[in-house]
């Protein structure tokens, strides 16, 4: 019997936030930039939704959730006959950001600062502090020192885009990825991302560019994940990807 795929984009309703906490750690789990900043083998491989711990949980719920209030966000949910399948977070170019209200912006630095005061009291020990500064710190790096200062304003940035493993290989990726591309390619709007590596090869076959990396840690305990640039104006049609490849959601 075939699957049905659908979207949803934000704002979304509460049950969504939990399962799709779930699906991101469980596609990230065991590569390679989980692996190095993860304190311990079990932190950094989570197979099961059993596996993670209650307050790993509510964190990650909690920060789906609050991710949706940011005016320069949005995020797109991928549902195969009603459930979660995966999901994509994109940050829009500025000239799209959504207006706030007094009481809205109000509304939305009072969450930041109590998820602060939460992860002051509660720190999470999944996650080596330092290391994820680190990151924090080259891939803002990278952005200005591959696109330059302020341009990421001027284009689309997928952020993250994870798939529950249990409907890998399905098209959800690839879905994902179109529903950003089209809305850019109709704008005439680049696309940057940083590839992970099970990732790599679908954003290639979509016409990305390798423009430089994200470096962090050292030569043998490190990670190197490409940055990626997508133009439209040398970008293949999904009808070319389809000539050369079969239907493109088939290969994701």
């Amino acid at each position: 019997m075939s699957q049905q795929l659908t979207f949803h984009v934000s704002p979304s309703p509460s049950w969504v936030f939990r399962e799709t906490a779930i699906a991101q750690t469980l596609a990230f789990s065991d590569q390679g930039l989980t692996r190095w900043w993860s304190p311990t083998i079990e932190d950094g491989k989570i197979d099961t939704p059993d596996q993670i711990p209650w307050l790993r949980l509510y964190k990650l719920t909690r920060d789906h959730a609050h991710r949706e209030l940011k005016p320069d966000t949005i995020v797109v949910c991928a549902l195969i006959d009603g459930q979660i399948a995966g999901c994509a977070a994109w940050r829009m170019p500025k000239k799209l950001w959504r207006s706030e209200s007094l009481m809205e912006l109000l509304y939305r630095k009072t969450i930041e600062l109590k998820d602060q005061a939460e992860d002051w009291m509660f720190p999470g020990w999944w996650v080596n502090p330092e290391k994820r500064k680190e990151w924090d710190t080259e891939q803002a790096a990278a952005i200005d020192r591959y696109l330059g200062p302020g341009k990421l304003d001027e284009m689309w940035y997928l952020q993250i885009l994870g798939v529950h493993p249990a409907f890998q290989r399905k098209g959800v990726g690839a879905a994902l990825l179109d529903w950003g591309l089209e809305h850019a390619r109709e704008r005439g709007e680049k696309v940057y991302l940083e590839a992970s590596e099970f990732g790599r090869g679908l954003y290639l076959k979509k016409g990305f560019k390798i423009i430089g990396h994200c470096v962090v840690g050292t030569e043998t305990n490190g990670v190197s994940l490409p940055c990626m640039l997508w133009d439209p104006d040398d970008a293949p049609s999904n009808e070319v990807l389809e000539s050369q490849v079969g239907p493109v959601e088939k290969q994701a």
